[in-house]
């Protein structure tokens, strides 16, 4: 299972959710993995490059796709002798695997089924006035970029008490600003959020990641296309041969049961329109879970009050399903 943008292993498991994914497959005999993205509170250990130095935080989904995600894969499947796994995904959870399967198309083989909750790919139609706006001043490659990027999302000690999440960590979301921060930050307004979730949610979030994951996401905004980081035609042309980054080629997903992409109406990241033209482009190779509930938000599809009902228990069902299959 792999979170999203400033997000951890934390979200799957955070107090006061009710009968959460990652508890429901554990109870029905799931051996249940939560992943962990580089930078963030379970994965700034490294040996060699202090998370001090710029250059700990010079990387963004791309990266985590290529090199992270397949580690974690091998890990979990060296340790439990299987060769294959189920995947859970959200947001940028699932952008990385799309970059894992369209980078080394192997790992289609590798994987069992794959859901994919509020997904992240096109990203032309984000509703989100926090992105949508910040996409004006860092969307586009800028010289400053470095300057940006090479920091961490959302950790800056005066941006944090001037936001408020400070207070929020320090209230467990007691004030009236932290409803209303949560779904400035993490995708659009919401009626299904479980309260009682926010004193572990603002304990917990948002969690380090590095600013070019963010800038990553708005270029794809920006540009219309899901495609690699642009370092300007200059730096393009060193990294890929050619003025403009590539896209990622989609054709390379081929896995052995279709993807599951679970979306909704209110989904401020995950819009709609992008999600049918992912649907669209995949084909016959995904299956469109289309949530109908208006104001039904980015992280309601893990922190929903009906989460169980409209997620969880169909996720566990294809499961079962592919596990049959496999068994016959």
């Amino acid at each position: 299972m792999m979170h999203g943008l400033s997000s951890s292993s934390d979200f799957w498991v955070l107090k006061g959710l009710h009968q959460p994914l990652a508890f429901l497959l554990a109870a029905n005999g799931y051996d249940v993995w939560l992943g962990n993205t580089r930078g963030n509170p379970y994965g700034y250990d490294h040996p060699e490059i202090s998370m001090n130095s710029r250059k700990f935080w010079r990387f963004s989904w791309h990266e985590i796709g290529v090199e992270d995600l397949p580690s974690t894969i091998e890990y979990i499947l060296d340790i439990t002798h299987q060769k294959t796994l189920h995947f859970v995904g959200h947001s940028q959870g699932c952008t990385s695997l799309f970059v894992l399967l369209t980078t080394m198309p192997e790992y289609n083989d590798k994987l069992r089924s794959v859901h994919l909750l509020g997904p992240m790919a096109y990203a032309s139609h984000m509703r989100s006035l926090l992105a949508r706006t910040t996409a004006l001043v860092i969307g586009r490659f800028s010289p400053l970029d470095p300057l940006f990027g090479d920091t961490e999302l959302f950790q800056n000690p005066i941006l944090l008490k001037l936001s408020g999440f400070e207070s929020c960590r320090i209230t467990g979301g007691a004030l009236k600003i932290c409803p209303l921060l949560y779904f400035l930050a993490f995708g659009g307004e919401s009626d299904y959020t479980l309260k009682s979730v926010y004193p572990d949610f603002f304990e917990t979030h948002p969690a380090r990641c590095s600013t070019h994951q963010g800038i990553h996401f708005l270029q794809l905004y920006i540009s219309g296309y899901f495609r690699q980081y642009d370092f300007g035609a200059e730096g393009n042309r060193l990294r890929y041969g050619q003025d403009v980054p590539p896209e990622y080629d989609l054709s390379k997903i081929n896995p052995r049961f279709p993807l599951h992409l679970y979306h909704s109406k209110g989904d401020a990241y995950s819009a709609i329109e992008d999600v049918q033209r992912l649907s669209a482009v995949l084909g016959n190779r995904s299956v469109r879970h289309f949530i109908d509930l208006d104001n039904f938000a980015h992280m309601d599809v893990v922190l929903g009050y009906n989460a169980y009902e409209v997620v969880n228990i169909n996720v566990m069902r294809t499961m079962k399903q592919v596990d049959d299959h496999f068994q016959e």
